[in-house]
């Protein structure tokens, strides 16, 4: 069912119907994907989600299998390493457009709504994957909780900073005069503000990375496979959740009294 509905939406994606998790773009207030960084990003995305299923068949078919160890953490690196080409190409995307990436219109509708600088937070990815690993050794747990604790940190100096950054702007552009030219001083003031924007996507992006490969480390190589495993099934179930709420019957939820 989850890789029935992948297809679909690579299919959609390939023909130029989806954009951005199944959002209309023009509701947005944008035109498509005109940025040429942008357009490449999206096609390499596209390319990447593809791989991840791949990824996702193979590690649960070796699980399934009871292959050896060594076999399994060729298994493990190559999915860390597909991880890591993600956020090379994010990377390349913020460059092009940060505010494309730091809103998830690559992403689909339900990973939005747990976005955190343009991705997941890795605090909140360590709750939900923990009880698959299990069950983990006391020197683990300890080693886990440090992480955790290491994350919860991290993510909150980052969120202060880009809060700070966003109230400079706020405040810079309110400043400004009523009908004052797109080039006066309040604007370029701002514009030097949002530059940082980028440098908070890579900081985020490198503590997702070191989380997870914090978390190889701390776990052995069958407990990583499953957690790998637990974490692709996990964004295409919020995929898949996505595609399932874009085509959900309106007239029954208003019926019930929920909104549509």
């Amino acid at each position: 069912m989850l890789i029935q509905l992948e297809q679909e939406l690579d299919r959609a994606r390939q023909q130029g119907l989806y954009m951005g998790g199944g959002v209309d773009a023009s509701q947005l207030g944008f035109g498509g994907p005109t940025n040429p960084g942008i357009a490449t990003f999206e096609m390499e995305y596209g390319h990447w989600l593809e791989e991840q299923n791949r990824h996702i068949c193979d590690m649960r078919t070796a699980l399934n299998a009871h292959i050896s160890d060594v076999e399994l953490h060729m298994l493990v690196e190559s999915d860390m390493s597909l991880y890591s080409e993600l956020f090379r190409l994010k990377a390349t995307a913020t460059k092009a457009d940060v505010f494309y990436v730091m809103s998830g219109l690559w992403k689909s509708s339900a990973e939005r709504f747990f976005l955190w600088v343009g991705g997941f937070r890795p605090s909140q990815l360590l709750e939900i994957l923990l009880p698959c690993m299990n069950p983990l050794t006391e020197q683990q747990l300890v080693h886990v909780y440090n992480l955790q604790q290491s994350c919860h940190h991290a993510e909150d100096a980052l969120s202060q900073g880009l809060e700070k950054v966003q109230r400079h702007v706020a405040e810079t552009v309110a400043a400004g005069q009523l009908g004052e030219a797109s080039c006066s001083p309040h604007l370029e003031t701002a514009m030097e503000k949002l530059e940082l924007l980028a440098r908070f996507v890579q900081q985020a992006d490198h503590i997702r990375q070191e989380t997870l490969q914090q978390m190889s480390r701390i776990l052995t190589t069958r407990q990583a496979a499953r957690g790998l495993l637990a974490l692709g099934e996990y964004f295409q179930r919020l995929r898949a959740l996505s595609s399932l709420w874009a085509t959900r019957p309106r007239g029954l939820l208003a019926h019930v009294g929920l909104p549509a």
